[in-house]
């Protein structure tokens, strides 16, 4: 069971909010200590006691499920009370693929969110994620999209529209650097991630379109151009690196 630091614990007495399990780990037969995001309360570890050895909480405390937890703060622990089940993304787990990219998804706000900080933007930011997943819009463009605004949310993003070197305005395509993206003058010879103005163009929309226009673009991507995004959102990742 994980002790809670002063500054972090809620006052004693009992909460309730919508979010999901970022990561589970069995802490004695008797309870699984779980790290629950939650809206306005952001990422907690909570205690979540089994009954006669058994989850008592079903498929409330799975990866993926999204719902009302019930919470009791006591002076020392936050516990587990209910969890009610809002939405499963069952289509997610029926697919291989589409369930590795969901976890990726995880894995990356598990990475970058600190417990106890209320975080509703990163928390919505999943949610749409894994909407656009369950749409079946292309997961390559899906996980380009989050990879941005998650940097973007913790304040790491890189430029999309300057050269990171000179603030040169990216008309003709850029290639990548540990820094940013460079523009062809900063570049000078480099081609090694280079996006011409094409792939630039769909790495911001990938990126900055809204929800409902994001569907209908993503959607009409051909397979090639999923492809050269895979290759971008490589670079992209990187960034991440940063904030471990």
């Amino acid at each position: 069971m994980i002790r809670f630091l002063d500054p972090d614990r809620l006052q004693q007495g009992y909460y309730s909010s919508i979010g999901t399990v970022l990561q589970r780990r069995d802490s004695s037969k008797e309870s699984q200590s779980l790290r629950v995001f939650l809206r306005d309360l952001g990422p907690r570890w909570v205690s979540a006691p089994a009954a006669l050895g058994k989850n008592r909480f079903g498929g409330g405390t799975e990866p993926l499920v999204w719902g009302e937890f019930s919470l009791y703060q006591s002076p020392t622990y936050l516990y587990l009370k209910e969890v009610e089940v809002k939405e499963d993304f069952l289509d997610l787990r029926r697919s291989a693929s589409l369930l590795s990219s969901a976890l990726r998804l995880y894995k990356m706000v598990s990475d970058a969110v600190l417990t106890a900080h209320e975080s509703n933007r990163i928390l919505v930011l999943l949610w749409s994620g894994l909407v656009l997943l369950r749409e079946l819009c292309p997961k390559e463009a899906v996980e380009l999209r989050f990879t941005w605004n998650l940097l973007h949310a913790i304040g790491t993003a890189p430029s999309l529209w300057n050269c990171v070197k000179c603030g040169a305005r990216l008309t003709a395509g850029a290639s990548w650097s540990p820094d940013g993206l460079l523009c062809g003058v900063c570049a000078r010879q480099i081609r090694h991630g280079y996006a011409n103005s094409a792939a630039l163009n769909n790495i911001r929309a990938s990126a900055l379109l809204s929800h409902r226009d994001f569907i209908k673009w993503s959607r009409a991507l051909v397979q090639s151009e999923t492809e050269e995004l895979d290759e971008h959102l490589k670079k992209l990742v990187t960034f991440f690196s940063d904030i471990r």
